[in-house]
């Protein structure tokens, strides 16, 4: 890449081989360095850059590799901002930049962008095929952080596709990593996942608010506060499930505190929904009532379809004895199920405990035939268990 780079900027000078190799290396040297069949040494290339008249940063600088970093950049920023392209045209953007290998950390996160614009379609091999190119990559390059990350995005996609063997192998190895030494994204991801792995697979809900209160620790260490209302809300459903309503209300506080401040519209409803779901487990109607008209204020007529709005009113609407009014947005929910199949378990497991939350309050029962065969294949942990306790009730 160097070699070529070499001959680009001589071209672009006009200077023939003789005439930059001259008193720095011999001409059929420079002729292999800009071949890629050799490799010039430290002293040589700051002498080739100096007779280049650029530094050694802009020698040594891919131009379409700092061109990749800047694409990568702002797709990862619109990902969290959930105004993303369409998958197909983020594959034309970045096609290009993956035809040749760059040997570098931007190509690897690339292709995991890449990988990411399938899982929508369900076509989970091209999308771990492309996280296992991404990986080879971190490895060569020894970027441990960004392996991390790979995999367990790896691992989330597994989870939520039901392959839990696969995942649980990916987990391991992560684990063999110390999570001493990842910096706050890796380690707030990974205590994410551990925590995603314990809610659909081990229960172990004390050890999953463990590793995220350890996440929180090492942000206030750093003071690199990454999705620490993430972090906030996720321990309020592991405390939901707990049946500890003082962790409830204080980690939904301290998720407030951080987002007060930042208009985020996206992470209110999150934190509004999380509410709402502690609100319909206790059945406080008031409470739930409430963080829908905020979940509702913060949305437009141009947003697309949110299923856990539509199910939250479901149920709001079931425990007022608003029975139509509740049949009407659960059945919205239901017939919109396609938005939802590709959420991750967890979601769809809420989205199932509303539908039967509504059945059981007279709601209808459209969804409970799918519903009863589909937790078949959930694994045998908590959301399991919840869902086949309500079928239960529902069947009397």
């Amino acid at each position: 890449m160097i070699g070529e780079r070499i001959k680009a900027l001589r071209k672009q000078k006009k200077m023939t081989q003789t005439q930059l190799a001259e008193g720095i290396v011999t001409k059929s040297m420079l002729s292999m360095i800009e071949n890629g069949k050799a490799e010039a040494s430290m002293r040589s290339l700051r002498e080739l850059a100096s007779r280049l008249d650029v530094s050694m940063q802009q020698l040594l600088t891919d131009p379409k590799e700092a061109e990749l970093q800047s694409l990568v950049e702002k797709l990862e920023f619109e990902e969290m901002q959930l105004i993303s392209l369409p998958d197909q045209e983020i594959r034309e953007t970045l096609k290009p930049y993956l035809q040749t290998e760059m040997n570098s950390v931007w190509q690897g996160k690339a292709y995991m962008l890449y990988g990411d614009t399938y899982f929508q379609e369900g076509d989970s091999e091209r999308v771990l095929a492309y996280y296992d190119r991404a990986i080879e990559i971190f490895e060569k390059l020894g970027e441990s952080e960004e392996l991390a990350m790979g995999r367990i995005s790896q691992a989330y996609y597994l989870l939520m596709w039901n392959r839990y063997e696969e995942s649980i192998e990916r987990i391991e190895v992560i684990e063999l990593l110390d999570a001493k030494y990842m910096k706050t994204k890796t380690r707030t991801e990974y205590a994410m996942l551990i925590v995603f792995k314990n809610l659909l697979c081990n229960e172990d809900l004390e050890g999953a608010i463990q590793q995220l209160e350890g996440a929180l620790d090492y942000m206030k260490r750093t003071m690199i506060y990454y999705r620490a209302d993430d972090v906030y809300r996720t321990i309020s459903i592991c405390a939901l499930y707990l049946n500890d309503e003082k962790k409830i209300r204080e980690s939904l506080r301290k998720a407030k505190q951080y987002i007060q401040f930042t208009e985020d519209r996206l992470a209110e409803i999150k934190v509004a929904l999380s509410e709402a779901l502690y609100a319909m487990e206790f059945r406080y109607v008031e409470l739930l009532g409430k963080n829908i008209k905020l979940m509702e204020s913060l949305t437009t007529a141009k947003d697309p379809f949110i299923a856990s709005i539509a199910m939250a009113k479901g149920v709001y609407y079931a425990l007022q004895g608003e029975t139509d009014k509740g049949r009407e947005h659960l059945l919205e929910l239901w017939e919109n199920r396609d938005e939802w199949t590709t959420h991750s378990l967890v979601d769809i497991a809420i989205y199932y405990e509303g539908l039967l939350r509504g059945t059981l309050n007279g709601c209808g029962d459209d969804w409970v035939p799918v519903i009863r065969e589909k937790v078949a294949e959930f694994p045998r942990g908590l959301f399991r268990k919840r869902l086949e306790l309500l079928l239960q009730q529902i069947k009397g």
